[in-house]
């Protein structure tokens, strides 16, 4: 099944209120984005109510027939991570301000640029800072500097993580 397949599972999912909405995050964004670097997983930022909700979202899959493995629901031969809103106000606002695309015919939601390169700051790999390097050029700058000031948590990480990487560019 190519990520077209799931992209209808996903809708299915929302239409039948297992989810309430969703946005593809990670590597398959890049690539949306036109970044040049394959992805293993999928990446989906999920918004449900709470985390038994989530457990549900699982208990779904398992019903179907599903593979599980760790954190991984394999959707065909795709393993497909679902990382849900409760775990950062980053991932709610990422799905509520995501992009509505056609992707190959079938609508789905995608992660701004702005908010990938938030959580590509968050995690901070190797992959992830070469991937915020390529997708600096296609961002809003004042809005992406807003939206690190506003998920710093005080701490300021996220404006580090930027500034030590624009310093390297």
């Amino acid at each position: 099944m190519a990520i077209e397949g799931i992209l209808i599972i996903l809708n299915k999912l929302k239409a039948g209120k297992v989810i309430q909405d969703y946005a593809i995050a990670g590597g398959y964004a890049s690539m949306y984005y036109e970044v040049p670097m394959a992805s293993y997983d999928l990446d989906v930022l999920v918004l449900l109510s709470s985390e038994e909700d989530y457990h549900k979202l699982y208990e779904y899959f398992r019903k179907a027939g599903a593979k599980i493995e760790n954190v991984y629901i394999y959707i065909d031969d795709m393993p497909v991570q679902f990382l849900p809103n409760f775990i950062s106000p980053l991932y709610n606002s990422a799905v509520e301000d995501a992009l509505l695309i056609d992707f190959n015919g079938i609508q789905s939601k995608f992660v701004s640029a702005e908010y990938l390169i938030l959580l590509f700051l968050t995690a901070f790999r190797d992959k992830d800072k070469i991937r915020i390097r390529y997708l600096l050029d296609k961002v809003d700058k004042d809005l992406l500097l807003s939206l690190i000031e506003r998920f710093n948590n005080g701490d300021n990480k996220l404006l580090k993580k930027y500034k030590e990487l624009l310093e390297r560019a």
